[in-house]
């Protein structure tokens, strides 16, 4: 069939080998910093050229691993989002639990309170409480973490060949622990403020 444009019979026959004109050079750097090397020389060449006569490149590399952070930084919001969300979910059912632990001991805190024990007594009592929950949960997190982390570790360098792609710190798993006890102080404080201000009279009467 003939050809109706120029342009299209010199893409053609680009296409199949006819004209050997190069269009384009591919470089295969042997490392990151031979790679840096070559763009800095051809920027350095393109210096007072003008567009015609310019080098333009593109950096497949860098395209990719740009790509590839953008998808982990959106999977890192994701994720931190659901955290956050867990947490706020787990610290309102700490209270509500607190706060049912209240309830359920109104008697044994008249009896408390009429022995001549003080309203920031009986607060400390289920602080101290909430406080245990905490740090027990987030003792128990944290080796549940390092026990997980020895599997995934195993199977993420059969796949990529990269030991040691998991890991916790140290520092890390105790800002976890501190945060989740103090997460659970606070949650547990509005219950523990309702328990002080029970009456002793009224709580001894409640069955």
């Amino acid at each position: 069939l003939p050809f109706n444009m120029q342009v299209t019979y010199d893409q053609v026959m680009k296409l199949i080998g006819g004209d050997d004109t190069p269009v384009s050079i591919q470089i295969y750097p042997v490392s990151f910093e031979n790679k840096d090397e070559i763009k800095a020389y051809i920027d350095a060449y393109n210096i007072d050229k003008d567009e015609v006569n310019q080098i333009i490149y593109t950096d497949l590399a860098e395209a990719i691993s740009s790509t590839i952070q953008g998808l982990i930084n959106t999977i890192t919001i994701i994720l931190t989002s659901f955290a956050a969300i867990s947490l706020i979910v787990s610290s309102v059912m700490i209270g509500i639990i607190t706060y049912v632990s209240v309830v359920e001991r109104t008697k044994e805190i008249g009896i408390m309170r009429s022995l001549g024990a003080r309203k920031k007594d009986i607060s400390r009592i289920f602080n101290a409480e909430t406080l245990l929950i905490g740090l027990t949960a987030g003792i128990i997190g944290v080796l549940i973490a390092y026990v997980l982390i020895l599997p995934i570790n195993v199977v993420v360098e059969n796949f990529i060949d990269e030991p040691g792609f998991a890991s916790l710190l140290v520092t890390h798993a105790l800002f976890l622990i501190i945060l989740s006890t103090a997460l659970t102080l606070i949650a547990g404080l509005f219950p523990s403020r309702i328990a002080a201000k029970r009456d002793p009279v009224i709580a001894l009467r409640t069955e």
